[in-house]
């Protein structure tokens, strides 16, 4: 096994980036990815949708109340919503930067909010426009910038909070899971943080807060005193000692261990603090350091990775709304997670039934089930996904016999085959096996589909 594409993955959605990374030098990559930047523009089926609640409701009563306006308006939004999956996923599968974009997807997984909840496409794109703006800048900043979002003061209500009648939502998850976690805080600090927030609403381009609904009181956040807005409020809650800690075990859980070693985190946690929550330096030293261990095995694959890696090993031509549909299947609806909490990862990525519909696609991709396809063809008509075909190609850098091509393909699985599996392998592709017979292409592919279904295969 290549370290690099152990790293690829790590690094990225797939081992497309191995050969890059073999070349260029470890530390180099990382700096090159680092340091990149990463347009985003709004794509036009999101400009031609509403940019506000506002503009929808007018939308809806533009109609004359008819039922069957109102009802094609809300079909075409929830189309419109599907499109900004699928074009998440083109954009993960063909970035250049996709280190960057695996740091964006995590940041949308940390700051929570889902389609079905927001309802207006343009603030889900102001979302994510955010997170690729300030993703690598200082933490305190994102923090800042993300709970202004539209999008966030919508999916955690913060438009009902006001003077008098008081909404805890966004001060809760704001401690709980953007920046220290259970046990941390109290109730007392959740209720004046939320004083806090009161008239914080929808703006244009970005949250703003009016004056009178605003509770303009004294308020008390770990143990200081004042007429607090929430900038002032995030100043304090940065000066905890949890903060970075908090932060450093959910990257290390996103990138490279289902389970954190409690050193790593606070090793980790320590950087973040001494570079005064900079992400980038932060994120140099954590990648750097363990990308030079050798052994994988630490992380289950997320649905994400699985597609995309065997997309890029079977030279797949990718639909992006089958792949869209595909990872909701699999628990892993982009933007719209189950919950404010996210996709937990680790074994909820391999439940029985995920694995069994992983194989199952493994097996649709070698041997076309014409009865898969059409039930596939049936759920999407609505969406356009269109042909649903694919023509799977393994390329091979050596294929002069059994031996070297069963090496090439073990070694792209990153994981060592043990000896009850090397003896499987060697019944389905032979000693005296012939690269060059009629049938050849189909036996080479049915070792990939063997090795595609195995348990190592999940995990990274």
């Amino acid at each position: 096994m290549h370290l690099s594409t152990l790293n690829a993955l790590r690094l990225g959605f797939s081992t497309k980036a191995a050969d890059t990374i073999q070349s260029l030098g470890l530390e180099n990559y990382i700096t090159q990815q680092l340091q990149a930047k990463v347009p985003i523009n709004e794509p036009d089926f999101i400009a031609k949708s509403p940019k506000s609640l506002a503009a929808l409701r007018d939308l809806k009563q533009s109609t004359e109340k008819s039922g069957e306006e109102v009802e094609k308006i809300t079909k075409t939004l929830i189309k419109t919503h599907f499109e900004w999956k699928a074009y998440l996923v083109q954009r993960f599968d063909t970035t250049e930067v996709p280190l960057r974009e695996k740091i964006n997807l995590f940041f949308q997984n940390h700051f929570v909010v889902t389609s079905q909840s927001v309802k207006v496409p343009f603030w889900i794109y102001q979302h994510y426009e955010t997170i690729v703006k300030y993703s690598l800048s200082n933490y305190k900043t994102l923090v800042k910038e993300m709970v202004y979002t539209n999008a966030m003061i919508k999916y955690l209500d913060n438009h009902q909070n006001r003077k008098g009648k008081t909404n805890e939502n966004l001060a809760r998850e704001l401690l709980e899971l953007f920046t220290l976690g259970e046990g941390n805080y109290s109730e007392n600090d959740i209720k004046n943080i939320a004083l806090s927030l009161t008239g914080l609403t929808f703006g244009e381009k970005k949250g703003m807060y009016r004056p009178f609904l605003k509770d303009n009181s004294v308020k008390t956040v770990f143990g200081k005193s004042g007429n607090f807005d929430i900038d002032e409020v995030i100043d304090i809650i940065f000066e905890q000692p949890h903060t970075p800690y908090f932060l450093a075990e959910k990257v290390l859980k996103w990138f490279f261990y289902d389970d954190p070693p409690d050193s790593l985190i606070t090793k980790y946690g320590d950087i973040l603090k001494k570079n005064h929550f900079e992400l980038s330096p932060f994120f140099y030293t954590l990648f750097k350091e363990e990308c030079q261990n050798p052994k994988g095995g630490n992380q289950i694959k997320n649905p994400l990775i699985f597609f995309m890696q065997i997309h890029h090993d079977l030279q797949l031509q990718p639909n992006y709304k089958l792949l869209a549909f595909l990872l909701k299947n699999q628990a892993m609806d982009l933007y719209d997670q189950p919950n404010v909490k996210g996709w937990k990862g680790g074994k909820d990525w391999l439940t029985a039934q995920i694995y069994a519909d992983r194989n199952q696609f493994v097996d649709f991709i070698i041997d076309d089930n014409e009865r898969f396809r059409k039930m596939l063809n049936k759920r999407l008509e609505k969406f356009e996904v269109g042909t649903i075909s694919w023509q799977p190609n393994l390329h091979l850098k050596t294929s002069k016999n059994a031996k070297t091509i069963l090496e090439e393909l073990a070694e792209r699985m990153v994981f060592e085959t043990n000896e009850t599996m090397q003896t499987e392998l060697n019944q389905l592709l032979k000693y005296d096996f012939d690269p060059h017979a009629q049938n050849a292409k189909q036996s080479i592919l049915r070792v990939y589909q063997y090795l595609a279904k195995s348990p190592e295969f999940q995990i990274i």
